[in-house]
């Protein structure tokens, strides 16, 4: 569907296979009722609780119209990280405004901070961004960095990133890891989706692959793995991710989606109501509160993590846990792998291991690319001796060549 789409994000010079192109295939069909999403993740239950006042949640995408009713003025606009005017346009806004609308259906008393660093797949202008993301323009070559960097320093406690980047050869970009570091290192909570190759490639993304990142899976009614849903060992929890109803730019209502967009925008939902009732929790506390009361939490596995997040239950056991200090500097003593206590065992650097498809693919053409150049080389020193061997004519008087 066209808002579960998990969207392309630029950075300098990296060349991206497939970025932008995932779509989440049809969901079967299944006996979800529309808004099903809230009562899997127990959010009713959770507003007895906390409905996530006084919380700014960042949510950087395609943009967001703030005057769509499903929103109801509870989202503002940032800088356009792109640089455009285009705002007014119809097809404007309309991932984005999907997922703020997903945050703001589990955390209603929360408001948005709408921040755009990627392009609608609707705007006339996506198809020569996509093939320029290797090499983009200056004012948009450090989007998604910029984006993070302006939402920690402008009031957001928690960043949603349904967004990302799919490539057997993406690499570990060290300004967008150190962006979100210095998120973190400011008390910001991470939030991003995992991504939606789980039936393709399988390929390792980002953000959501770097340090401290919250990833969320998508899940289907009965909490297992959405089949699109990118499978990889940073991924923390899940969440509903077939038929949830965003926001539709197109009208004043909403339009059936899916996609691990919505499951990571779900999620930012609950952090949000999560450090609007404990706001002196660090991220990392955050993340394990969410794991810890997970659907089969203590059992990490690379489809669901530990399983489908219960806001109830994760606010609940936050009243029980002391605070620690969040505002520490990045690698201090006593930070963990990347911030706060704990440490989720995320790689600094891609440790992930490329899809093995990928792997035999490459070989096999590595295999068959060696035989060309051995036997090229085989043909050209034959084509030597052959030279060799076959004498031109003979000056009078000279000897023939020795053998």
């Amino acid at each position: 569907m066209r808002a579960g789409e998990f969207r392309a994000v630029s950075r300098a010079a990296v060349a991206l296979c497939v970025a932008g192109a995932l779509v989440a295939p049809a969901a079967p069909a299944h006996a979800a009722g529309k808004g099903w999403e809230l009562s899997a993740l127990s959010v009713p239950k959770a507003h007895d609780i906390s409905k996530g006042e006084g919380i700014t949640v960042a949510v950087i995408d395609s943009g967001i119209r703030t005057n769509h009713p499903v929103i109801a003025d509870r989202a503002t606009e940032g800088p356009d990280f792109l640089g455009e005017s285009d705002q007014k346009e119809s097809w404007y806004g309309s991932h984005g405004t999907s997922m703020a609308s997903n945050v703001l259906d589990v955390a209603p008393k929360a408001k948005v901070l709408g921040l755009r660093a990627i392009r609608d797949r609707e705007d006339p202008d996506y198809q020569s961004w996509e093939q320029n993301l290797a090499s983009p323009n200056p004012q948009t070559a450090h989007a998604l960095r910029n984006a993070v960097r302006y939402a920690a320093d402008h009031g957001a406690r928690v960043i949603s990133l349904s967004l990302g980047t799919e490539s057997p050869f993406t690499p570990y970009d060290e300004e967008e890891a150190q962006a979100i570091q210095y998120a973190l290192s400011k008390g910001v909570v991470v939030v991003a989706s995992a991504g939606n190759d789980g039936d393709g490639q399988n390929l390792v993304a980002y953000p959501v692959g770097y340090p401290g990142v919250i990833g969320v899976a998508a899940s289907t009614p009965s909490g297992g793995r959405a089949d699109f849903s990118t499978v990889h060992s940073y991924v923390d929890v899940a969440a509903p991710g077939v038929d949830i109803w965003g926001a539709d730019v197109r009208s004043k209502g909403r339009v059936s989606e899916q996609g691990s967009s919505p499951a990571g925008a779900l999620i930012a939902g609950v952090a949000a109501l999560i450090v609007a009732k404990y706001p002196k929790l660090a991220p990392r506390q955050v993340a394990d509160l969410l794991q810890d009361t997970a659907s089969h939490a203590g059992r990490h596995d690379p489809k669901t993590g530990y399983g489908v997040v219960n806001a109830a239950k994760a606010l609940r056991a936050a009243g029980k846990v002391k605070a620690q200090p969040y505002v520490l500097p990045v690698n201090a003593e006593g930070a963990g792998g990347h911030f706060g206590p704990g440490d989720d065992e995320t790689p600094r650097r891609v440790g992930q291991p490329i899809d093995v498809t990928v792997l035999v693919v490459a070989g096999v053409l590595g295999l068959v690319a060696l035989g060309m150049i051995l036997g090229g080389v085989l043909l050209v020193r034959a084509g030597r001796r052959a030279r060799r061997r076959s004498p031109g004519p003979l000056a009078a008087g000279t000897p023939p060549p020795q053998w």
